[in-house]
C-alpha cells in the first residue's frame, strides 16, 4: 500500500496523533469500533468490551466488561489490569493525544473483567473517545521489558497486524497475528508494507508498474484524473472527513488581522468555486456555508461570506486601510502536495483584487507544523478533521479557548468556551444541535477561519486487489484485503 504520509515520530498509540493512526487502527484493538455510516447514526459496536457500558444516572462511572479470550502479540493476557494500565499511561506520558482522555479522572479495576472509568464530567462522546488507538490496550509487559524507544518503534497491541519493522522514511511492514481472538479478521495476506512515497507522481507511477497494489492517500487533483482514465485500476472515493481551510491568526501583535473587519474582508475576496476547479480540477467540492463535518450538526453559518469584492474594500476602508494592507500567507507543500503551493497562489491573486497584499511563506513541513501548532502564522493554509464520531471532536478543537486549533489562531472567548463545554456534557440532541448551531455561528462571526474545500479521497487499486474499504472519517480496515495472482 502507498502514501504519502510519512510516519516521522513514533508508532506508540499513546503517543502518536499523525500519519500511524491507520497503522495503529490494524495493529490494535479497541474497546467500541465505529461502523462505516455517518453521525449521528453511526453505531459503536463493542470490540474488545464484551457489550455495552453501564453508566451511572450522573453519567460520571462507566463499568465496562471486557472479553476473556484475548492475548496480546507477545501472548501475555489482556484483561482489566492491562486496560487499566494502559489508559493510565497515556495520561502518564501526557504526549500530543493526551488530552483526548482529559474527561478521565481515573480508572478502577472492578474485576478480571471488568473495568470502572470515573470522569471528572459527565462527557458524552466518551463512547467515541473509545474507539480511538490512543485508548487501544498495549502490553504492560512489552512496555516494561522493551523500554519507551524500543516500545515506540515497535509497539505490542491485540490487533489482527502485528508490526514487523519500521524502516523510517521508507515503510512499514506488518504481518498476521495468527492469535488473533476475531478469527473472522485475520488478515488475507501473508505481508502488508506501508510503504511511503515523497510525491504523488513517483506513488502513481508505482501502482501502474505494480510496485505497490494500493494507493491509500494522497493523489493530487492530476494524478486522480489520469489514474481515473487507466483501465488497469479501479477505485473508490469517499468524504473522508477533511477539510482545508484559512486560518487566521486574530492575536498576533502589528497584524491587521487583529481587526475583525480585515478578516471578514479576506472571507468575502475568496472564491470557493475557482479553487475547487482551478486547484482541484472540481474533484474536491467547495466548502461554502459550514466547517463542521457531514452529521456533526452542522450550520451554514458562513453561507454569508459569498465573492464580494466592494464589500471587502469598504470593511478594509473602515478598518483603516483604504489602500489595503499586507498579510503573510504560510503554507507547506511538502506536508501537503503540490497543490497546496498552487492554493497559496490563487488565494495570493484573489485577494489582490481587494487590495490585500499577500506575502508567501513556504516552509519545511515540520518546521511549520511546530510554528503553526505554537500560532507563529499571521494566515495559514490547514487541514480540520473530526476526531472521533461527535461533533464535539470538531467544536471543542476549533473553539474553546483549550482546544488546538482555537490556541493557534489565539481565540480566547467566553461565549464559545461556555458553549463548548454545555456541548460535550449535554446528552439530548437537539439540544446539542442548538449549542453547536451557536458555536458555527459565533465562529462565522469572529471569523478566524475560512472554510476552502471538502477534501475527497480516492484509493487507487490493481485489477487483481480486493477488499479495499474506507470507514468513519478515512480509517481503513486492512484486514479485507486480498490479493489473486494476476
Amino acid at each position: 500500500m502507498g502514501t504519502n504520509q510519512d510516519v516521522t515520530e513514533t508508532l506508540d498509540p499513546a503517543q502518536d496523533y499523525g500519519y500511524a493512526l491507520n497503522l495503529n487502527y490494524n495493529v490494535f484493538d479497541q474497546l467500541y469500533e465505529a461502523q462505516p455510516s455517518i453521525y449521528p447514526d453511526i453505531k459503536l459496536e463493542p470490540r474488545l468490551a464484551a457489550g455495552e457500558p453501564i453508566v451511572s444516572p450522573d453519567g460520571l462511572e462507566w463499568t465496562i466488561p471486557l472479553r476473556r479470550d484475548v492475548v496480546f502479540h507477545d501472548g501475555t493476557p489482556f484483561n482489566a489490569s492491562a486496560m487499566k494500565f494502559s489508559l493510565d499511561r497515556v495520561k502518564e506520558l501526557n504526549s500530543y493525544p493526551a488530552w483526548l482522555l482529559d474527561s478521565i479522572a481515573r480508572v478502577e479495576v472492578v474485576d478480571t473483567y471488568t473495568i470502572k472509568i470515573v470522569q471528572n464530567y459527565a462527557y458524552a462522546g466518551l463512547k467515541a473517545i473509545l474507539t480511538l488507538p490512543v485508548s487501544s490496550p498495549v502490553s504492560p509487559t512489552a512496555v516494561q521489558n522493551m523500554g519507551l524507544q524500543n516500545f515506540q518503534e515497535k509497539p505490542v497491541g491485540t490487533g489482527p497486524y502485528k508490526y514487523v519493522e519500521w524502516v523510517r522514511g521508507d515503510h512499514v511492514t506488518l504481518a498476521p497475528f495468527e492469535g488473533y481472538w476475531n478469527k473472522s479478521r485475520i488478515p488475507k495476506v501473508d505481508k502488508f508494507i506501508y510503504k511511503i512515497f515523497a510525491d504523488s507522481s513517483t506513488m502513481k507511477l508505482a501502482l501502474e508498474k505494480g510496485e505497490i497494489d494500493v494507493v491509500w492517500d494522497y493523489l493530487t487533483a492530476s494524478d486522480i484524473l489520469s489514474s481515473l482514465k487507466n483501465s488497469e485500476l479501479s477505485y473508490i472515493t469517499h468524504e473522508e472527513g477533511y477539510q482545508h481551510l484559512l486560518a487566521l491568526n486574530t492575536g498576533l501583535p502589528d497584524s491587521p488581522l487583529q481587526d475583525v473587519r480585515v478578516r471578514k474582508a479576506i472571507a468575502y475576496s475568496i472564491d470557493k468555486d475557482e479553487i475547487s476547479n482551478r486547484v482541484y480540477q472540481g474533484l474536491f467540492p467547495p466548502l461554502k456555508d459550514t466547517m463542521f463535518l457531514p452529521g456533526f450538526m452542522p450550520k451554514p453559518s458562513w453561507a454569508q461570506y459569498t465573492p464580494d469584492i466592494a464589500k471587502a474594500k469598504q470593511l478594509l476602508a473602515e478598518a483603516g486601510y483604504p489602500n489595503g494592507t499586507d498579510v503573510t500567507l504560510w503554507y507547506t507543500p511538502i506536508a501537503n502536495g503540490k497543490e497546496e503551493a498552487d492554493l497559496a497562489v490563487v488565494i495570493q491573486e484573489q485577494l489582490a483584487k481587494a487590495g490585500i497584499r499577500v506575502h508567501l511563506n513556504s516552509q519545511e513541513e515540520g518546521s511549520f507544523l511546530e510554528r503553526f501548532r505554537a500560532g507563529e502564522f499571521e494566515m495559514a493554509l490547514g487541514i480540520m478533521s473530526g476526531d472521533y464520531p461527535d461533533p464535539d471532536s470538531v467544536a471543542y478543537f476549533v473553539a474553546n479557548s483549550q482546544g488546538s486549533y482555537t490556541r493557534r489562531v489565539r481565540v480566547n472567548d467566553t461565549l464559545l468556551d461556555q458553549l463548548t463545554v454545555q456541548g460535550r456534557i449535554g446528552a439530548d440532541p437537539a439540544e446539542r444541535e442548538n449549542i453547536y448551531g451557536q458555536v458555527q455561528d459565533r465562529l462565522a462571526d469572529i471569523m478566524c477561519y475560512v472554510p476552502l474545500v471538502r477534501i475527497s479521497n480516492y484509493m487507487f487499486f490493481r485489477s487483481n486487489v480486493t477488499g479495499v474499504e474506507p470507514y468513519y472519517l478515512a480509517y481503513s480496515p486492512w484486514w479485507l484485503i486480498a490479493k489473486t495472482q494476476s
